[in-house]
């Protein structure tokens, strides 16, 4: 063989290695670029996850935390019977809730009695007491007013129900009739769901009449139970979707 062809076949050899080393170089440059993109890929994924639970677990925190915040004045030995800072509301004035005061606090001295009629109710509350008297006529009147004009007082204790009846402000009709010793109200309604709204409100005033700050707590502490065992449903749900 010449030198010549020796020469190019060596040549040729040389650039076969060169080119094989740098094939080999760039495939673990592009294993390890491949592996850091997956790494990168799984690590978002991680994080996506991981936000996305804490959201959850955030939402239903800030959604029970104003509930709880007012259910812990009434933690059994605990409530403020004096101060009653439950009688707040994002629309009430002074008045409005020292009536509601001694309406609370001597509950005892108060009669009701309460008829469901077809339509809706019929009630009569009355007091022996003159003082107690006018705070429950001056309640009773003036919210018969707010509901014909739809405006909820929204009373940290106020029930659901009560909440649900502003609703359907413009579906009740109500007549008010001073008794001697008190007020008489008839309520009704065309629409067989208020009539069922405006016959558990009133037991529910029957219950705060006869046991006072007791059938609040109560009440609450019931709703609470039933608040708290929706959105842990509702939170396992979440989980199961999310997968």
């Amino acid at each position: 063989m010449s030198q010549g062809k020796f020469d190019e076949c060596q040549f040729f050899s040389i650039n076969e290695k060169i080119i094989l080393t740098m094939k080999q170089e760039w495939n673990k440059k592009t294993l390890w670029v491949l592996a850091l993109a997956i790494l990168f890929f799984m690590g978002g994924v991680a994080f996506y996850w991981f936000s996305q639970h804490n959201h959850h677990s955030m939402g239903s925190q800030s959604k029970g935390q104003h509930h709880a915040q007012h259910l812990k004045h009434h933690e059994p030995g605990e409530h403020d019977e004096v101060n009653m800072p439950g009688l707040q509301g994002e629309d009430i004035t002074d008045q409005e809730i020292a009536d509601l005061k001694q309406l609370f606090q001597k509950h005892n001295e108060i009669s009701r009695l309460v008829e469901n009629i077809p339509n809706g109710i019929i009630t009569v509350t009355e007091t022996d007491n003159e003082e107690l008297r006018s705070s429950l006529i001056d309640h009773v009147t003036l919210m018969v007013t707010r509901l014909q004009e739809e405006k909820n007082p929204q009373v940290i204790i106020q029930s659901p129900t009560l909440h649900e009846i502003f609703k359907y402000y413009d579906e009740i009709e109500t007549e008010l009739e001073l008794t001697e010793k008190g007020i008489s109200i008839i309520q009704t309604s065309a629409n067989e769901k208020v009539v069922a709204l405006l016959q558990q409100h009133a037991s529910e005033i029957s219950d705060m009449v006869d046991r006072g700050m007791e059938a609040v707590h109560e009440r609450m502490m019931t709703s609470s139970h039933q608040y708290k065992e929706k959105h842990h449903h509702q939170g396992d749900d979440d989980d199961y979707d999310d997968e």
